[in-house]
């Protein structure tokens, strides 16, 4: 689906010669991406407005996303997949913010935290057959993915020690992607 309206897009850009035909491809892939990450985005929206979880999607697009983007991890083999993924793993996030809203509140939550943060600091960036690295960008993923996670845990600990329960969000999102990038590590390890 999110190919077939790429290419749909890419078609009408060279038929009216807003660009080459040569760089169709490059466009095509950027154009499904963009649209995928659009509509992710816009489902988590949703979810969230129905749900009454407005701070939660406040910490997917602070936390989760950025944090994703450069630890790497798991890749689905399709745009569509990818999209059930993530929609899938946004619902059961909301389910725990909804359930479980005082998961931050105790000192086993730090040691989880500390847990689900040893292999971002340990693998980071976990590369992907479909998503391969050059040396300067894992250098650079690395150093961002290190930033990142130690913003993330200082964020964390300061909004749990004033028992804030979007603290919950935030250690669920890190634990999220720390999971999903081990998966991806796990895959990439089998491959080879």
């Amino acid at each position: 689906m999110f190919r077939y309206l790429a290419e749909d897009i890419a078609f009408l850009l060279i038929k009216n010669k807003i660009v080459d035909i040569e760089k169709r491809d490059i466009y095509v892939y950027g154009l499904e991406a963009i649209l995928l990450n659009l509509l992710n985005i816009l489902t988590a929206l949703t979810i969230s407005i129905l749900s009454n979880t407005m701070l939660h999607f406040g910490m997917f697009m602070l936390i989760f996303i950025p944090l994703r983007l450069f630890i790497g991890g798991y890749h689905a083999k399709t745009s569509e997949s990818c999209y059930v993924i993530t929609t899938a793993i946004y619902i059961l996030t909301v389910l725990a913010v909804k359930f479980l809203p005082d998961l931050y509140c105790n000192i086993p939550a730090i040691i989880t935290l500390i847990i689900f943060i040893i292999p971002i600091i340990a693998l980071a960036p976990a590369e992907n057959t479909n998503n391969p690295l050059s040396a300067s960008q894992r250098k650079r993923n690395r150093i961002i993915s290190l930033i990142l996670t130690a913003i993330d845990s200082l964020i964390f600990i300061m909004l749990a020690l004033n028992s804030y329960r979007i603290a919950t969000s935030i250690m669920i999102f890190i634990a999220v992607n720390s999971v999903l990038m081990v998966l991806g590590f796990i895959k990439t390890r089998r491959l080879r």
